[in-house]
């Protein structure tokens, strides 16, 4: 019986793990117009009403990709009946998560459920010495942690994806400044 609710429990753990840090990216793009006013110079602009008419013959448009922006995600629905499940069976997660120095708080909090989600593998693991089977699944979960863990660290909010994000929408709003510079 105590084997079954720690299979439970450990269940519940890597699932609120993994779809709790479910969502979705996508990316979009600005039109951006150029054109040569009278004294040579390239103009760029992002609506075509500004442009005055002597020069909309001659206008060329440009797609500009914006800053990456995050949908809601429908596992987040999923989460929630995962919970509501748990509940019902009498589960309940830890309210508190620990602020790991040096992450976001969403990193944290990746860190801290992986963690308890280990704490309990290894504790089924230990404790179901006579079921190979129930020791065989809680150390595949365990593997499992271990890989997936790392990825949603490094795809959560303020991680290391999103830093580069913003690397990468700088160096291209670097090179349109020097596109707009040149003749």
């Amino acid at each position: 019986m105590m084997v079954a609710t720690l299979c439970r429990w450990a269940l519940f753990l890597w699932l609120c793990v993994v779809l709790g840090q479910g969502f979705t990216l996508e990316a979009s793009a600005t039109t951006m117009y150029s054109y040569i006013d009278e004294q040579g110079n390239l103009v760029y602009t992002d609506t075509l009403e500004t442009i005055p008419q002597k020069y909309r013959a001659k206008v060329k448009a440009h797609e500009q990709p914006d800053a990456v922006t995050k949908s809601p995600s429908t596992l987040q629905s999923v989460q929630e009946k995962i919970k509501a499940q748990a509940k019902n069976l009498g589960l309940g997660m830890p309210s508190g998560d620990l602020d790991v120095a040096g992450f976001a708080p969403g990193q944290s909090k990746i860190v801290t459920q992986a963690g308890i989600a280990a704490v309990v593998l290894m504790s089924i693991i230990f404790l179901s010495k006579n079921s190979p089977m129930i020791r065989l699944l809680a150390l595949g979960l365990l593997i499992l942690l271990g890989i997936g863990t790392p990825v949603l660290v490094y795809t959560s909010d303020g991680g290391p994806m999103d830093r580069m994000k913003e690397k990468a929408v700088a160096a291209g709003q670097t090179q349109q400044n020097r596109l707009q510079v040149s003749p």
